[in-house]
């Protein structure tokens, strides 16, 4: 259907895409991925004919349409649907000659065709498109205008979805869509009536999707059979084996110019040498593996000394106005807690992040920090508070103006932003660049707790990947906002859904949560339960065995940072220093603090082996 061959594009005389060949058939679902700035929404646009190739061909087949999501984000009073249904614009041409009043034989074939398309049905399939990605029932006749940017793209997603084409491309569509939505359109892109090229971050979301995977690497195109994860292993299998070839080749080239060195010269070897640099010539040479730009081994720190709870949430309540988003809020967030928020889209998820760093203030009860409490927040919002002008390495200069150069070069070579980029101004960066300096500063701070919402919005998947390995070691309590499934599934030990003017621990993994966006959805009215209402003798033996782990995790963690501390005591205690500058009462205090924390790790140790009887059983 769609036939790309040696495609080249070069951008500012300098070659993005090269030599790059794709075909597109029927009902194929491929999801298209690389590194940011490898040239993915070039090839789109190429593909849209919206930019010419410095050579190749881009040829679709006869007759084929293609339907892709606008960029732009309009203004317009036109009502929500109506907007969604000039997505078909063969529809809407069919309807304008439907509305004359004579019947004459184009008429007739417009209302033949009208049926055919089933267009008595698109104002309910755009309804329904509205209502996957968010929109309530109430809203469809809202004009445009009344929704925010991040509305309006989904607006526009809607509006692509609504046009049946042959090939639809969409480029991050999920980048402005709740957990909720995500849901949705991938259960709907999973059973799309056509081919499908994705551009996306999203692993699970790829791995629901696509049934191919396009790889952009080094300005060319390799294309693998299956979703995102069976791509990885495929690819890594494929790179052990050219590095191996290479290898190989690399020893018989050495050989070969070893003969030529020591016989060039002699009469009886001419002829052999002769031929060995013939050889030599002739050799297709094969490229050795380079690590690619883009892979990062980020490191989180957490202080040595914490306390063991960070926060307690006490009687809370919030709302803007009259809108109440919870009332009656009451959590405590210990030492490695790990939590997710989960929740519908306007539920106040974000709101409660902005709660516990202060942004906001409750309108009732208490937020109780310990004292001396680092916090490392991180929010999409932030990105524009980050001053154009500076570059990296003044940003983070300003948090630590004693420490050389050199160091802090070092530090954000780690969040991929070396080789230059800490010298240039913010003002020049990608969305992905500025997360990327938000998270070295935060990290450069050895939060106590991070504070995490969607952290991994213009995060390619190579930087999602090492947050995700960072978080995962980090000692320190977090509380993510994200819909990456993929970050939640390896970060969390808790849920707490924020839903119907509560926060509760929802006790059950994504796929409870995701059957109960789909309950909640079918039935509008209904108010299911949230599991975590159910006594414990009724939860599953995985809930069990999961709450089990996550407990135990935590009292790992506290042990960890006890032992720690302990570890340090002993030391003061042990060095004479410590006598000649202590007085007698302080170090009475020490003394009486390593009885505690011996008595603190112990009462620990028994906790934990209870609960690994516990897992046993």
């Amino acid at each position: 259907m769609l036939n790309i061959q040696t495609l080249a594009y070069l951008q500012s005389g300098i070659p993005l895409l090269e030599n790059c060949n794709l075909q597109i058939f029927v009902n194929q679902r491929i999801g298209l991925v690389g590194t940011n700035g490898s040239g993915k929404s070039t090839l789109f646009q190429l593909i849209r004919k919206s930019i010419k190739p410095d050579s190749g061909d881009i040829n679709l087949q006869a007759g084929k349409t293609i339907a892709f999501v606008e960029q732009e984000i309009r203004n317009s009073n036109q009502a929500i649907i109506e907007f969604v249904l000039d997505g078909d614009v063969e529809l809407r041409k069919l309807e304008k000659i439907l509305a004359q009043a004579d019947h004459t034989e184009a008429w007739f074939e417009a209302q033949q065709r009208y049926e055919l398309i089933e267009g008595y049905t698109a104002r309910a399939r755009a309804a329904q498109f509205l209502n996957g990605l968010g929109f309530a029932q109430t809203m469809l006749d809202y004009p445009v205008n009344n929704f925010s940017g991040g509305w309006r793209m989904r607006l526009n997603l809607a509006r692509a979805l609504m046009h049946r084409a042959d090939l639809l491309l969409l480029d991050e569509p999920t980048n402005h869509l709740d957990l909720e939505a995500i849901i949705w359109l991938e259960q709907y892109l999973s059973r799309y009536p056509g081919s499908l090229i994705v551009v996306s971050h999203d692993r699970e979301f790829l791995n629901a999707c696509v049934n191919r995977i396009a790889h952009l690497n080094n300005r060319k195109i390799d294309v693998y059979a299956g979703n995102y994860d069976e791509f990885e292993r495929a690819r890594a299998e494929r790179l052990m084996q050219q590095t191996q070839a290479w290898q190989q080749q690399q020893r018989k080239i050495a050989h070969m110019e070893d003969f030529v060195r020591r016989f060039h010269a002699k009469a009886s070897k001419a002829k052999q040498a002769q031929s060995r640099i013939k050889a030599l010539e002739r050799l297709v040479r094969i490229a050795p593996i380079y690590a690619e730009d883009g892979h990062f081994e980020l490191l989180i720190e957490a202080p040595e000394r914490s306390p063991e709870v960070l926060l307690r949430i006490k009687s809370m309540r919030f709302g803007y106005g009259q809108n109440l988003l919870f009332q009656d809020v009451h959590q405590v967030i210990q030492a490695g807690t790990r939590v997710a928020l989960l929740g519908p889209n306007g539920a106040g998820k974000s709101t409660l992040i902005k709660l516990l760093v202060g942004e906001l203030q409750p309108a009732a009860g208490q937020l109780e920090w310990a004292s001396n409490i680092r916090i490392g927040y991180f929010a999409q919002h932030q990105l524009e508070n980050l001053d154009g002008e500076a570059t990296p390495l003044q940003h983070i200069q300003k948090l630590a103006p004693s420490h050389t150069e050199l160091d802090l070069r070092k530090f954000l070579g780690r969040f991929g932003l070396g080789s230059d980029r800490e010298n240039r101004p913010v003002g020049s960066f990608s969305g992905g660049e500025k997360s990327r300096l938000a998270l070295a500063l935060l990290a450069w701070q050895k939060p106590h707790v991070l504070l995490l919402d969607e952290p991994t919005n213009h995060l390619d998947l190579d930087m999602r990947d090492a947050l995700v390995m960072a978080l995962e070691a980090y000692p320190g309590a977090v509380v993510l906002v994200s819909h990456d499934r993929n970050l939640v599934r390896a970060v969390a030990d808790e849920l707490w859904l924020v839903a119907d003017g509560k926060v509760q621990a929802f006790e059950g993994d994504l796929e409870d949560y995701k059957n109960w966006v789909e309950a909640r959805n079918n039935n509008k009215t209904a108010e299911p339960k949230v599991s975590a209402q159910k006594s414990p003798r009724n939860l599953s033996d995985k809930t069990n065995k999961k709450t089990l782990l996550s407990k135990q995790s935590k009292i790992e963690i506290a042990i960890s940072i006890a032992q720690k501390e302990l570890a340090e005591i002993n030391r003061q205690l042990a060095d004479p220093a410590t006598y000649m500058s202590c007085s007698r009462s302080q170090i009475n205090q020490l003394s009486a603090l390593n009885s505690e924390l011996t008595q603190k790790v112990a009462e620990l140790e028994e906790n934990w082996l209870e609960l690994e009887m516990s897992l046993e059983k």
